[in-house]
C-alpha cells in the first residue's frame, strides 16, 4: 500500500479558490497550527494541516518531518516522496500560484528544504523560525519555478530554540540567489507574532 500524509482540511468559503498548507514543527501535529485560521481569518481561503510521517511519542500524538538514520544522517527521500504526493494532488485542485505554504520550526526548514524546489510556482512561501539543513552549502537555495515567489522568512529576535542567525542566513542566501525574499524580525522567542501574521495577511490579500 501506498503511504500518504496525513491531514486535516478545513473549508474556505463554497467555491475558495485559494489553498494554505501548514506544516508544523517537531513534536507537533497536525492540529497544532489550526489556531492560525482566526488569525489570519481570510473568508475565500481552504486550509491543509499536514502532519508529520514519523512519531516521536505515540501517546500523545506528537511528530517529526525526519529522524536520525545513523549518526549524523536523517532522512530525506520519504518525507519529500510524501510531500510530493501531497502537493501532486493540490495542484490538480487550485491553481499553483493561489497554494502559499507556511512551516513552523522543522516545518520552516520543510519550506527551505522542499517548498522551495518544487516545480509549480506557488502564491507564497513563509518559512517561520526555519533554518536550512545544510547553512553553510553554497548550493542553489530555489528551483526557478520560484523565482518570482514572494518568500517571507520571519523569526523571533529571542528565540531560544532555533537562533535568529538561521533566518537571516537564509534570507542573505535567497536574496543573493535572485529570490524575492524579505526578512521580517520580531520580539518574542520560539513562537509565531502576529507580526508576521500581519504580513502574511497582506501577501495574500494583495
Amino acid at each position: 500500500m501506498t503511504r500518504k500524509l496525513l491531514y486535516d482540511f478545513k473549508a474556505g468559503e463554497v467555491g475558495s479558490s485559494k489553498a494554505m498548507v501548514a506544516i508544523h514543527g517537531w513534536k507537533g501535529n497536525r492540529n497544532s497550527m489550526r489556531p492560525l485560521i482566526n488569525s489570519i481569518n481570510i473568508d475565500d481561503m481552504d486550509w491543509y494541516f499536514l502532519e508529520a510521517p514519523y512519531s516521536v511519542d505515540e501517546i500523545n500524538g506528537i511528530y517529526s518531518w525526519s529522524y536520525e538514520k545513523s549518526k549524523g544522517e536523517w532522512e530525506v527521500d520519504e518525507p519529500r516522496k510524501l510531500l510530493q504526493s501531497f502537493f501532486n494532488d493540490i495542484f490538480v485542485k487550485y491553481s499553483s500560484k493561489n497554494i502559499y505554504v507556511m512551516g513552523f520550526s522543522q516545518g520552516g526548514l520543510v519550506c527551505f528544504d522542499f517548498v522551495l524546489f518544487l516545480t509549480e510556482p506557488l502564491g507564497g512561501i513563509f518559512p517561520i523560525s526555519g533554518f536550512f539543513r545544510h547553512p553553510k552549502s553554497a548550493i542553489p537555495r530555489y528551483h526557478p519555478s520560484q523565482k518570482k515567489t514572494p518568500i517571507l522568512i520571519s523569526h523571533g529576535e529571542e528565540d531560544d530554540q532555533v537562533p535568529v542567525e538561521a533566518s537571516k542566513n537564509a534570507y542573505h542566501q535567497l536574496r543573493d540567489q535572485g529570490a524575492k525574499v524579505e526578512l521580517l524580525l520580531y520580539k518574542g522567542k520560539h513562537k509565531i507574532g502576529i507580526e508576521c501574521l500581519r504580513r502574511i495577511k497582506k501577501i495574500i490579500q494583495n
